[in-house]
């Protein structure tokens, strides 16, 4: 099983050119991050939207030349084609890789794709090329730029796999070693089998995660996907409270089978720092817990700033850059470096939650897989004021007397059988034993 890995997405509209892209990869790096992922970066159709991609080989001149001239696509594909090498290759230099946003559940409505390939789309009773869509509450919603691809029963299915393999296997030849597959659980598993398979067999060193997110994505349908080779699925952690069985009850059918990422932000939700009106100790807070939790981590661009204006597919462009509400920047590298340490903190296993008789706090226990290392996790959750966490018998819960403290701020010389501690607001504990 794959350890965890720790990825920074980097929005590229917020940034601009792929040049401008390269100006951040040494704080990127200097956060201990090893991946960077970047959304879309294909032509897109009439709505503006990156996932509504146009042109697969075509590149957004926002990324190419700095400008919106989409006149020029077909002419600046050689120049695009160079940059993303040398973004790779830049990527490299600095220890870090690049991850690409794989999306193949539906394209563009105005893709070339449509005239060229219709037998490649799913058809209304008319005749039509369907337009793929969701439910919002009892409304649903129709995505009127998008085009829904048949991937699974295509009269012209051979051609249309080989299309998305041939697509893969380009931009891995310029240097993309990951694959982030939108809405996975929405492409036949035969397809993730076979693509996979095929990328691995050329590029044994790239890697997949499985977006796994929503209410349609269940346990029972999330391992499927699992099992189709992905190296890594996403998790819904952002949204548990450590309390309430609902996450559990999901995790537990699948926990210590797949490594799992968690996220306290990405491009669909609103900014944490919105969410916590900019309180610095409660960032600091979310991202300690979903890296402790999960096998792998990953934020956002402006995370580490407390940007609030959330990100948009649209609208999104270089003028949205924030002024730093804050910088916890030294918070994440001293996060990421001990999370890059311990095998325990790189695998995702079941977790025991730990009762501390107070509302504000919470905390979990967890082995590595092979059972040698075990942490527990104590956050006080109260923005405002200090908690004590009082644990009579720690070394009972953790199974030994060598417990450490490996916690990122504060840590003390001696744990003591007995622990009590003054729990700043918003201060994650993290304490370590190794059998």
């Amino acid at each position: 099983m794959r350890k965890g890995i720790r990825v920074y997405n980097l929005y590229p509209k917020l940034v601009g050119s792929m040049e401008k892209w390269i100006t951040h990869f040494d704080r990127i790096k200097k956060m201990n991050f090893d991946w960077i992922y970047v959304n879309p970066i294909n032509a897109p159709g009439f709505s503006g939207s990156d996932y509504a991609i146009k042109d697969y080989y075509g590149y957004h001149p926002l990324f190419v030349t700095g400008e919106y001239n989409f006149d020029k696509i077909e002419e600046e594909k050689p120049l695009g084609n160079e940059l993303l090498k040398k973004v790779c290759t830049e990527a490299n230099n600095h220890g870090l890789n690049v991850m690409f946003d794989l999306v193949i559940n539906h394209t563009a409505v105005d893709s070339h794709l449509t005239k060229d390939h219709p037998n490649w789309y799913l058809k209304n009773e008319d005749g039509s090329i369907k337009n793929p869509g969701t439910l919002d509450g009892t409304n649903y919603i129709t995505w009127g730029d998008l085009a829904q691809i048949d991937n699974e029963n295509s009269l012209d299915k051979d051609n249309l796999w080989e299309y998305w393999l041939d697509m893969t296997l380009f931009y891995c030849g310029l240097g993309v070693r990951g694959f982030r597959c939108d809405a996975a659980y929405h492409v036949p598993t035969s397809l993730w089998k076979f693509l996979i398979q095929n990328v691995k067999n050329r590029y044994p060193d790239t890697i997949f995660l499985a977006e796994t997110l929503g209410d349609q994505c269940t346990p029972k349908i999330l391992a499927e996907v699992a099992d189709s080779g992905f190296d890594y699925v996403m998790s819904s952690f952002k949204w548990w409270d450590l309390k309430s069985d609902w996450f559990l009850k999901d995790y537990s059918t699948w926990a210590g089978k797949y490594p799992s990422l968690s996220f306290p932000e990405n491009h669909d939700t609103i900014r944490y720092s919105t969410e916590i009106n900019g309180n610095k100790n409660m960032a600091i807070n979310k991202y300690a817990l979903c890296a402790y939790f999960s096998s792998s981590i990953a934020t956002t661009i402006g995370y580490e700033y407390g940007f609030k204006r959330k990100i948009d597919v649209v609208q999104t462009n270089p003028t949205w850059w924030e002024e730093p509400s804050y910088d916890i920047s030294e918070d994440i590298a001293k996060i990421n470096e001990i999370k890059s340490k311990y095998d325990v903190l790189l695998e995702d296993n079941m977790i025991n939650l730990v009762n501390f008789n107070n509302n504000n706090i919470v905390g979990f226990t967890k082995y590595n897989l092979g059972g040698t290392e075990k942490v527990l996790v104590i956050s006080n959750g109260n923005q405002y004021n200090s908690e004590v966490a009082k644990i009579n018998g720690i070394y009972g819960l953790m199974g030994g007397s060598n417990v450490i403290d490996i916690s990122h701020g504060y840590r003390m010389d001696n744990v003591p059988d007995n622990l009590e501690y003054n729990l700043n607001p918003g201060e994650v504990k993290l304490f370590y034993l190794k059998k």
